[in-house]
């Protein structure tokens, strides 16, 4: 805009910068304004979480942010699908008992049936097993948040409680 104004004050004469000038120039003060604004609660907002608005750019800040949502609706995903799982192996296994509890048990049916239970028992031991830690953070914090969320273990996070302790214990004196 001062490069505008400039020209126009070199060319009088012409109309399309003075009209240009004159239309634009709110815009771009209401366009400042509405950046400087932006950037105070940026800043703000970067400090409230600990770091430091001047080295932390919106392209270091807000992926971590991003990626958390994502590992936490694919949480809540699995959680749900483990719990339908478990739901639907519930009721097989009352409609097999119920089952076996008419037929003979020496019968061949009455041995698949045990051997659908061992598998299912062998795909549960599996399924525990599948839960890996995933660390992609410096101090992976809000990882240890994902894998307690996917452990239904809300109330409870890793290494908190641990960090609170350390911290008492150097800051009172012994007793």
């Amino acid at each position: 805009m001062d490069l505008t104004k400039r020209e126009y004050t070199m060319h009088d004469h012409n109309t399309l910068l003075k009209e240009f000038i004159v239309n634009n120039e709110g815009k771009l003060k209401k366009l400042q304004d509405d950046a400087k604004i932006a950037q105070d609660a940026f800043d703000d907002v970067v400090k409230y979480f600990g770091e430091n608005p001047k080295t932390t750019p919106p392209s270091v800040f807000f992926p971590v942010f991003v990626r958390f949502v994502k590992a936490y609706k694919q949480a809540e995903e699995e959680n749900e699908l483990r719990k339908k799982q478990e739901q639907a192996l519930m009721e097989k296994l009352l409609e097999q008992d119920a089952l076996m509890g008419q037929q003979d048990p020496k019968s061949p049916s009455h041995k698949s049936k045990r051997q659908q239970q061992e598998l299912i028992a062998e795909l549960r031991r599996r399924q525990v097993k599948d839960n890996r830690h995933v660390y992609e953070g410096k101090d992976g914090a809000i990882e240890d948040i994902i894998t307690a969320l996917k452990k239904n273990n809300i109330t409870k996070f890793p290494n908190v409680h641990s960090r609170i302790l350390e911290t008492n214990h150097t800051d009172e004196p012994m007793r």
